[in-house]
């Protein structure tokens, strides 16, 4: 029969250079289509679809467009939380419930952030992992315990391989990226900044609990601050203290996320600071400007926004002062001649009258 002669052979390899005798033959190949019928997986994006504990990470996929994504050729790597991971992480996002979550404008930046798009990446070792969202994550791994670190921390609990890649199952926390004030704190040149965010009651605009919104910052450094200080000849107390902190801080602030490859030819944009706006433009040099000022550092990336490091505090109507060329036209020249002249008899008349 055919389960006695499925159960009496143990090929060494589906290409034995021995083969079996003809009954053996019949039966081969049903053995190996059993086999690859067993093992196959499906794409990670139906993983998710089919499984009854991810119902919400699929709405949000969806959502945000990259259910299909996941079902690429990839290999992709996925932290995949589970319904009660989300559930779980409502505090963490300040969320009354997950149809908050879903409404966040930063929605694709924490899904993509849960992405390695890189290859398949299993087991997870101790390091940094890129993302997606092109910020990096940390795993952890102490004993059998791994973990994905980046504003919160999730606790891997199983894994399923795909035909894609491999998702990495998480049931505790879903895996949120560090908010623009978090970057901030651990830059260490931005003290003042933080501290004024903070008295102005401004700190919360930029961390986890801010509804999601997106935010393109340009921060003024610590050597900034000192500057600005030293011309406005007072104290930082005494900007900490001023009334319209808060607007000058909200002058250096554009709403949604804008990179510098997005900035390429001179625009104004509206800041938080109602009726004030900042001149953008892409520098001679490549580089990028704001009113006139070089932006020292570029695209330093937050989970809800992004960072342009500025060397000076903006201010409306003040721009960054230019250096005058000496003009080369032939008028000019002229005139530059008839100076020289006259400057040459005026001289010569004072050592007449000496004489």
């Amino acid at each position: 029969s055919r389960s006695a002669s499925v159960s009496s052979y143990q090929p060494p390899t589906p290409c034995d250079a021995n083969p079996p005798p003809l009954v053996m033959r019949v039966s081969l190949p049903m053995v190996c289509l059993f086999h690859s019928w067993t093992v196959s997986a499906a794409k990670i994006n139906t993983i998710i679809t089919d499984s009854d504990a991810h119902t919400t990470l699929e709405t949000a996929l969806t959502q945000a467009g990259l259910l299909d994504t996941l079902g690429g050729d990839g290999p992709y790597t996925v932290i995949a939380p589970t319904d009660a991971a989300f559930e779980a992480s409502l505090t963490d996002l300040g969320a009354a419930n997950l149809a908050a979550v879903l409404a966040r404008d930063d929605l694709a930046e924490i899904l993509e952030y849960h992405v390695h798009p890189m290859g398949k990446v299993d087991p997870l070792v101790a390091g940094e992992i890129d993302t997606m969202q092109m910020m990096k994550a940390t795993v952890t791994v102490t004993g059998d315990v791994t973990k994905v670190v980046g504003a919160t921390e999730a606790t891997i609990s199983s894994k399923v391989d795909a035909d894609n890649g491999v998702a990495h199952v998480c049931t505790d926390k879903i895996l949120l990226p560090k908010p623009i004030a978090t970057v901030a704190t651990e830059n260490g040149s931005f003290g003042v900044l933080l501290e004024a965010l903070t008295k102005a009651s401004l700190a919360d605009t930029f961390g986890l609990k801010n509804d999601g919104k997106l935010y393109t910052v340009f921060a003024p450094t610590d050597a900034a601050f000192t500057a600005y200080l030293t011309d406005k000849n007072i104290t930082k107390q005494q900007l900490l203290d001023d009334a319209t902190l808060g607007d000058i801080l909200k002058y250096h602030v554009v709403s949604g996320k804008t990179m510098a490859s997005g900035i390429t030819a001179a625009a104004e944009v509206d800041t938080l600071f109602t009726g004030n706006k900042l001149t953008l433009d892409k520098a001679a040099t490549g580089g990028v400007t704001v009113n006139g000022y070089a932006v020292a550092t570029v695209d330093v990336l937050a989970g809800n926004g992004v960072i342009h490091v500025v060397d000076t505090v903006l201010a409306p109507g003040v721009s960054a002062p230019t250096t005058t060329v000496a003009p080369t036209t032939a008028a000019a020249a002229e005139a530059n001649g008839c100076a020289a002249a006259t400057m040459a008899a005026a001289a010569a008349a004072l050592v007449v009258r000496l004489a």
